[in-house]
């Protein structure tokens, strides 16, 4: 099948070029051309979209969401009562939002088992491409054990959702190779307390630097990555040392762990938003007050320390941490990122084309021959109002490997 797409205009992140009169052509889910319409052979039996009025782009890529969490409040009394089947079926809705609101591909950073991937890659339902991490790997005591101080524990190991504590070197093999058994795509780790777990601090590090080369190693024999939750300075520092790819977070970073990031090649993701949705939520009475104090304490701090890292040129690429926050509001994170200084092409590769390179997703983030015929429509340019992205309703149009899964006009 044949899918022409046809816009008023084409924009390209990796040259931030815009082509007027604008075609995109897809066959069998594929791009076979994009650019302009002249010269452009649209075939007889071609399904043709009118996206008149609309600049065309690749879809967008989130970095870090987590598709089975509200994004609601925390509210450990309806975490208990809610049976695993259920905190599935979240990650129905939470993928259609998500991809109504232009972002066609995502790695999920722990909850959603790799059954949602499949589920989506199956047409079950719609929703964006994914890669899993399927469980965050802490110490007990660190940012993903779920015990309650009366014993309580939220995280039950599943078949598919490996249990998340894990101490020592020996046991940090074995649970990597549990998550990797489950299908996981990356490794995720928490290097470093956070602001929603109630038993550890953000700036304190967690995991010793044997634990996490141990889980990096034998994540690169099995073919995968390492991400770190990473918001103290000594964790984000490990993290680098001992091999892994991308930081999370990334509170206080400093001299140091810049130039370790600018040697190493690492990208930092950074979830500006994240501390924002808390303290929303609070203001709703959704968050329980410690994490409302965590989350007020270090705003200053995060935004101080990634837009070091964008002055610096450390690689920034896009993610957001929904499931904190309400899922399809990831386009707020573009605002924050082009608050602290990046230009709003850079802001869009980071992505794209950036985000795409990150994560290692091959087809995505871009539209040329043999890339995946994922492209979104905003009725203006994007690179002289990102509100056009920021906002869920602002993006007009959303084709994901050529089927056309959003048509808004107004």
């Amino acid at each position: 099948m044949i899918t022409a797409v046809l816009g008023d205009a084409l924009l390209d992140p990796a040259t931030g070029q815009t082509t007027r009169d604008a075609a995109v052509l897809i066959e069998d889910g594929k791009v076979t051309r994009a650019g302009s319409r002249d010269g452009t052979q649209v075939p007889r039996d071609a399904q043709t979209i009118d996206a008149s009025g609309l600049t065309l782009l690749p879809g967008l890529i989130d970095c870090h969401v987590h598709l089975t969490s509200l994004g609601e409040g925390l509210d450990f009394a309806r975490e208990l009562t809610t049976p695993p089947t259920l905190e599935l079926m979240r990650a129905v809705r939470a993928a259609r939002r998500t991809l109504d609101a232009g972002f066609t591909a995502v790695r999920d950073a722990a909850g959603s088992p790799a059954g949602v991937r499949m589920a989506i890659d199956g047409g079950y339902f719609p929703g964006p491409r994914m890669f899993v991490t399927v469980s965050a790997l802490s110490q007990t005591g660190g940012h993903t054990d779920s015990h309650f101080m009366c014993g309580a524990d939220l995280d039950i190991p599943l078949p598919d959702r490996p249990y998340m504590v894990v101490d020592g070197v020996e046991n940090m093999r074995l649970r990597v190779r549990e998550v990797i058994r489950a299908g996981a795509d990356w490794i995720k780790l928490c290097t470093s307390g956070g602001v929603l777990s109630p038993g550890d601090q953000p700036h304190h590090s967690a995991l010793t630097l044997e634990e996490i080369k141990a889980a990096v190693e034998e994540a690169r024999v099995q073919g995968r990555k390492v991400m770190a939750h990473a918001q103290a300075n000594a964790g984000i520092k490990n993290a680098l040392k001992a091999g892994v790819s991308t930081i999370e977070h990334a509170i206080w970073l400093d001299g140091d762990a810049i130039e370790m990031m600018l040697d190493g090649g690492n990208a930092v993701v950074p979830t500006l938003v994240a501390p924002h949705w808390v303290i929303r939520h609070a203001e709703a009475g959704k968050m329980p007050a410690y994490a409302i104090d965590k989350a007020r304490a270090v705003i200053d701090d995060h935004k101080a320390s990634i837009k070091l890292a964008i002055e610096s040129g450390v690689k920034v690429a896009f993610g957001t941490d929904t499931g904190v926050g309400p899922h399809g509001s990831n386009g707020e994170e573009f605002l924050l990122m082009h608050e602290l200084g990046m230009e709003p092409i850079d802001c869009i590769r980071a992505a794209t084309t950036l985000a795409a390179d990150t994560i290692g997703m091959k087809g995505v983030g871009r539209l040329e021959p043999g890339s995946w015929g994922d492209v979104i429509g905003v009725p203006g340019d994007p690179l002289a109002n990102l509100e056009l992205l920021a906002k869920p309703e602002n993006v007009h149009l959303v084709v994901k490997g050529g089927d056309l899964v959003k048509m808004a006009r107004t």
